[in-house]
């Protein structure tokens, strides 16, 4: 049951996205898998447990996140529209980041937005495969139907998945991003995320 009195935040998760069938299939095919390998503690989750007493914390299971289909995480994105309160929360990780510069940039949320966190987010296709239809057009973009109040942009220059350039290029269109640069995360495979948190719980 879903708490009235907290803060929301929604949590959109990463994923692959494939323009074909065939590189999908070569995708699976060159893929590492070893089911004896121990599950690895995902910050994800750490956050969640972090903020448990002061948010109303959902990260939606969305569909198909090895072969995702933008249009099928609209349709179960907004399934979550009864559940949502003003001044919400929503960070997007890797491919969730993604998705969220999209549907932002295309549609209105029938509540108020206080702050967006991408968190190595895919803009683009350039360098990076693997990204369908879950990214904007640059050099067409002209903003948010969704604007919130402040949007966090968290980013590794040792990303191996995700350049920086990505990152970069939004931000020369949308100067008001707030920048969070590191050196040393990758692709932000951490169990915890305590800079992150201290956003969440301290918003700017």
């Amino acid at each position: 049951m879903f708490n009235m009195s907290k803060p929301q935040i929604i949590h959109i998760h990463g994923g692959d996205s494939f323009e074909t069938d065939k590189q999908f299939y070569e995708f699976l095919k060159e893929r590492e898998y070893d089911p004896y390998l121990p599950e690895v503690q995902k910050w994800k989750n750490w956050i969640k447990e972090s903020v448990v007493d002061t948010y109303d914390y959902i990260a939606p299971q969305m569909p198909n996140a090895l072969n995702a289909d933008y249009n099928a995480w609209v349709i179960w994105f907004e399934k979550l529209f009864p559940y949502l309160r003003d001044n919400l929360t929503l960070i997007g990780y890797s491919l969730g980041g993604g998705f969220l510069l999209r549907y932002l940039s295309e549609n209105k949320l029938p509540v108020t937005v206080s702050n967006v966190h991408l968190v190595a987010p895919v803009v683009d296709e350039k360098d990076c495969e693997g990204v369908g239809d879950f990214k904007i057009n640059l050099n067409t973009w002209s903003g948010f139907k969704t604007e919130p109040v402040s949007l966090h942009i968290w980013q590794s220059v040792d990303d191996p998945l995700v350049p920086t350039h990505h990152s970069e290029r939004f931000i020369e269109k949308y100067p008001k991003a707030i920048l969070h640069r590191f050196t040393d995360r990758g692709h932000f495979f951490q169990p915890e995320f305590p800079e992150l948190l201290e956003e969440l719980q301290n918003p700017k």
